[in-house]
């Protein structure tokens, strides 16, 4: 999956993208895209121990609105 074509197509994933980099950058979702609450979730999860590579989900406890990422590189705690 090339991200660069998915933030062309449709803005979902350009909508959380800054919810990704802050969960990068400072291990917190922030805000909710949709209704910009700060009740935000995320979870990561790693498939392959051998390359790290993953999915995660980061979610609104309120609105209830959320984005799966199927495929993504995960650090190891």
């Amino acid at each position: 999956m090339n991200i660069l074509l998915d933030l062309n197509i449709g803005g979902q994933i350009l909508k959380w993208i800054k919810n990704l980099k802050s969960i990068f950058d400072k291990n917190t979702p922030g805000n909710c895209p949709v209704c910009n609450s700060i009740n935000m979730d995320y979870s990561m999860h790693i498939i392959d121990n051998k390359i790290n590579m993953g999915y995660g989900v980061i979610w609104c406890n309120d609105c209830k609105n959320a984005f799966h990422i199927s495929r993504i590189k995960v650090s190891p705690i």
